[in-house]
């Protein structure tokens, strides 16, 4: 959101994080205007290009955050437009998806440079550059990516600030946190780590960050917090990509934030290994006002698990269910059930441990079908690169291509797809959605449901967000 007549010389956009308000528009814009820039943001996500067209001409740099798949492909779109708009203009890509397809944004000029890792400091560097047109493309400041230099991610510790969200769109324009009881409560989020130090094969942040991970300060988090309550937050999402990467520092930020904001409710990202080794801290979790936790559960299958090297099993999934239900706080896991290693009965599996373990309202449906994606640099290469199933490089769709060696599984995610938008564009009910799901996966292994089509509700819907998590 921009005010006054003075245009800016540096414009962020952020496309799409989460239905938040960008943490990744509002961390920079503070380092940006600390070093005298005149920076403005706009959210893409919940405003329209074309109300910024004198803003994208006086630019001197456009700085477009592409923290997730999605985010990219409209990030692109923008870069069509912006180029229209002012085609003198330097544009820059930055967050984890801009460092992966790095080649192909410069190479198709939608983008001028990019930026991975930790950005907020190598984005102001660029800025000087090309504000004071000292800006060079064979040898840009230290972690910039051009045409003609390759640089990699920057993985230096930040000396972060309290992100400047003031001037951002409304708090109000954004997904709500929805209680248990059905009422809906503004929320806002924070970072109070960035990267992680697992190494997920599948993972994008693996591919930029190796295992490293840096904290952000107590303070820095609870100022950021403290500036979205005083926007009439009641609820935080913790976005992290796994809160428990540092378990001292999580307990401390919740702590600290119960103390000052008692009424404040909060969710957070954890890796079901993470939960099972600090039980413990679940029930002051709690008391502090945890409304959900989520968790990449992916798959059953423990050969998948293992090939994805998530560091979990089955037995370890079940053990997790039972820990979150003593520390009564729902349980939301995240699915990858559409890889080239799942079967038909896989995905069968799948549904009846969700029937059978209650879990059918705490996982959103867009979930039963997201399906594996492999962008450059993915770790996945290292260990497939021969795999008859994998294909070639869909750069413009910043993927490689793969096929299941079972046909019945390609059908299965069209099909799933397709009744998961028709839910989501009709706002079907979960429950019904399942059921759907359910009818189609069984017709296409040509078996008869062991059950009835109804699905009990055997308890309130638990606590989440009004929108999907999906990347």
């Amino acid at each position: 959101m921009c005010f006054g007549i003075n245009f800016p010389e540096v414009l962020l956009i952020s496309c799409y994080e989460l239905g938040h308000q960008p943490f990744s528009l509002a961390s920079p814009l503070r380092f940006l205007r600390n070093d005298g820039m005149n920076a403005s943001g706009i959210d893409l996500a919940v405003e329209n290009i074309n109300d910024y067209e004198e803003h994208i001409k006086s630019a001197r740099l456009v700085l477009v955050s592409v923290r997730m798949h999605n985010a990219l492909r409209l990030g692109v779109a923008a870069s069509k437009r912006i180029r229209a708009l002012n085609p003198q203009t330097h544009i820059c890509f930055y967050g984890d998806y801009a460092g992966l397809n790095s080649d192909y944004l410069c190479k198709e000029q939608y983008a001028d440079s990019t930026i991975s890792g930790e950005f907020e400091t190598t984005i102001v560097e660029l800025a000087r550059a090309v504000v004071d047109d000292s800006f060079q493309s064979n040898v840009p400041p230290l972690g910039v990516s051009t045409l003609h230099s390759v640089a990699k991610p920057v993985l230096q510790r930040t000396s972060f600030l309290v992100p400047a969200r003031a001037d951002l769109p409304n708090i109000d324009s954004y997904a709500r946190f929805r209680d248990d009881k059905g009422q809906l409560h503004l929320a806002g989020s924070t970072e109070t780590t960035r990267g992680c130090k697992y190494v997920c094969r599948h993972c994008p942040v693996t591919s930029i960050y190796h295992g490293k991970f840096f904290v952000v300060p107590e303070d820095i988090v609870i100022a950021d917090i403290r500036n979205q309550v005083g926007q009439g937050v009641r609820h935080i999402s913790f976005s992290d990509p796994d809160f428990l990467n540092g378990p001292g520092h999580a307990h401390r930020v919740v702590a600290a934030m119960h103390s000052e904001f008692p009424g404040i409710t909060f969710d957070f990202t954890a890796r079901i290994p993470h939960l099972l080794r600090y039980e413990h801290l679940l029930s002051d979790m709690k008391s502090a006002g945890c409304a959900f936790v989520i968790s990449a559960m992916e798959t059953l299958n423990d050969d998948v698990l293992e090939v994805l090297d998530k560091g979990h099993t089955k037995a370890d999934i079940i053990q997790v269910i039972g820990i979150m239900k003593k520390a009564q706080i729902p349980w939301r896991p995240s699915l990858l059930p559409f890889t080239p290693w799942a079967t038909l009965d896989d995905y069968l599996d799948l549904l009846n441990f969700v029937r059978n373990h209650d879990l059918v309202q705490n996982i959103d449906p867009v979930q039963f079908s997201l399906r594996l994606l492999i962008p450059p640099g993915s770790e996945l290469l290292e260990h497939n690169a021969n795999a008859k199933w994998l294909g070639d490089l869909d750069a413009a769709n910043f993927t490689y291509k793969w096929s299941h060696p079972d046909i019945r599984m390609e059908q299965l995610w069209s099909q799933i797809n397709r009744a998961v938008r028709k839910s989501q564009n009709e706002d079907i009910d979960h429950s019904k959605t399942f059921s759907v799901i359910e009818e189609l996966a069984y017709a296409m292994a040509s078996k008869t449901p062991p059950f009835t089509r109804i699905v009990s509700q055997k308890r309130p819907i638990p606590a989440g967000l009004t929108e999907s998590w999906f990347c």
